[in-house]
């Protein structure tokens, strides 16, 4: 059995102020199981305030998280908060670990290492589940940075996460965070260990906001699509309406793909990250050739509309007694498609779900969430447009 517990605060002028908060709203002495682990979710002017570090220090469980855009957490919801999700348990036990920093010319390895020490501390003994925390580093991509930890977890081991992310235009303040200690470049992970049986889920665009045409993906390499119907991705694009000096925008632009050209496998919600000067487009998912794409359109009612799907089904499951909190992580574009009605989505998640279960959002530079095909079983993928969602009973 799992238990959340979760606890806030805006202050940021007082670093006592705030932890002592922090600790009164957890009743930490009297809540805390044998075995627990938090999970952290701030506006970046909480590490560079002191704030997280000091908190952290006053803990005596381990911390992993992020720096986010906006937060929704048991009793608050906005952009400039620090919330605390504490995930405690007499039988699940819980392995944490931050990698060394990661560069572009150095990512595997960094991840790999990890890996092992945090797989590693009961042994031979698989883990169950794994929170997964990448950092925001735009010229290496989501896909990247992810495809080690899924290499080695394979599709037997759900990954659940999100990476880092912050309220400015270029993400230059993203951070994250183990521990207390912070950093742009490092990944963050737990390992759940005993038996736990996790749900998940997501919602991204409504079908009616899906093109019905779609290409068929006629070359590609890993992340990189070079053609759609054998001509270069660029020129497909351009086919569309798309001109050239839009392509830097393209990240805004939903693409549908499903992966294996079925109707027994899912459709994921991809990005692009950019256009290569050859015109071929870096996903943030590995694409393989005979693939699907379709455009799709994001607005905001689609947003508002989507997120209330998810947030019913987990008051649905906590109803049905098959849920004991939840963990959700929406995409930074959503927030951004909003406009001046940023707080839309987060007011929907504190509006459904307060008072019905303990529960965790944070806004997400990428989601990773497993997706199951028509037989049911799953296999963990990369998002982006999504709101994902983590059911823990």
């Amino acid at each position: 059995m799992i238990t959340m517990l979760t606890a806030y605060t805006k202050e940021l002028d007082d670093i006592e102020a705030a932890c002592n908060e922090i600790i009164e709203r957890l009743d930490a002495p009297h809540a805390i199981r044998k075995n627990s682990v938090g999970l952290i979710t701030c506006d970046s002017e909480f590490v560079d305030a002191g704030v997280v570090e000091a908190l952290c220090k006053r803990l005596d469980f381990d911390t992993i998280g992020i720096t986010t855009r906006g937060t929704a957490v048991n009793g608050q919801n906005g952009f400039d908060i620090l919330s605390i999700a504490v995930l405690a348990s007499d039988d699940i036990r819980f392995s944490t670990v931050m990698s060394d920093p990661i560069a572009p010319d150095s990512i595997d390895a960094p991840i790999e290492a990890a890996y092992h020490r945090g797989a590693s501390k009961y042994g031979n003994e698989r883990p169950s589940l794994i929170l997964a925390y990448p950092p925001m580093m735009l010229k290496v991509g989501v896909g990247q940075l992810v495809a080690p930890l899924r290499r080695l977890s394979g599709d037997d081991i759900p990954v659940f996460g999100t990476l880092s992310n912050d309220q400015t235009p270029s993400f230059s303040t993203c951070k994250t965070i183990c521990n207390g200690e912070a950093f742009p470049d490092t990944f963050g992970m737990v390992f759940f260990f005993g038996e736990i049986h996790p749900q998940f889920f997501r919602q991204s665009i409504s079908l009616e906001n899906i093109q019905k045409q779609h290409a068929i993906v006629t070359d590609a390499e890993g992340f990189v699509v070079k053609t759609l119907n054998d001509m270069p991705f660029s020129h497909y694009l351009q086919r569309l309406g798309f001109a050239p000096r839009n392509f830097e925008t393209l990240y805004m632009i939903p693409f549908i793909t499903n992966l294996k050209n079925d109707n027994a496998n899912p459709t994921i919600s991809c990005g692009v990250y950019s256009v290569t000067k050859e015109g071929y487009a870096v996903f943030g998912e590995e694409i393989p050739i005979g693939a699907t794409i379709a455009l799709g359109k994001l607005d905001a009612n689609d947003v508002l509309n989507t997120a209330q799907d998810a947030v019913t089904r987990i008051a649905d499951l906590r109803a049905q007694g098959r849920a004991s909190c939840a963990l959700m992580y929406s995409c930074i574009t959503r927030s951004i498609i909003l406009g001046s009605n940023y707080f839309a989505e987060l007011s929907i998640v504190s509006d459904t779900l307060e008072g019905v279960i303990p529960f965790q959002c944070c806004y997400s530079g990428g989601e990773i969430c497993p997706a199951p095909d028509a037989s049911g079983k799953s296999a963990n993928h990369i998002h982006t447009f999504t709101f994902i969602v983590c059911v823990l009973a």
